[in-house]
């Protein structure tokens, strides 16, 4: 599985929450809150095994960024501690969860948002493409 199919598929497991809320499987060019918005976590990609004839396995992290509007302290905290157990709940089988760092206060663009991350791993075999890598033939001389 390549990792751009891994994050779609974790961000459509997450949309189905039961709250009104947006995940993006990429970070969007305008945040607009409530959302999760999944990136690389660290470390991002961690070989599990490799090498042949086994087929390489990696542990794959993700941070999944949960955003929430910062309006006021009760309602925007209410608000994130909803959101992260909602993520905590959809998440599929065979996703394991970390930390989940402690609420924060970002800027991005003019509005100032309430954020939390929730560390989430899996393991998953690599795939390269449309073929699998090969390694080349010696060149002839």
């Amino acid at each position: 599985m390549n990792l751009k199919t891994l994050r779609t598929t974790l961000a459509t497991a997450l949309t189905d929450a039961g709250i009104d809320y947006s995940t993006s499987a990429f970070p969007p060019p305008v945040v607009i809150p409530p959302t999760v918005v999944i990136v690389p976590g660290n470390p991002w990609i961690a070989p599990i095994t490799i090498g042949r004839p086994a087929s390489p396995q990696v542990q794959v992290t993700f941070r999944l960024t949960c955003i929430v509007a910062n309006l006021d302290n009760q309602g925007s905290l209410d608000q994130l501690e909803e959101l992260v157990f909602a993520v905590l709940d959809n998440l599929p089988r065979g996703w394991e969860v970390g930390d989940v760092s402690p609420p924060s206060v970002e800027t991005i663009g003019p509005s100032d948002l309430l954020v939390s991350d929730v560390q989430v791993t899996t393991p998953a075999t690599p795939s390269y493409g449309a073929r699998p890598w090969q390694p080349s033939s010696p060149r002839r001389t």
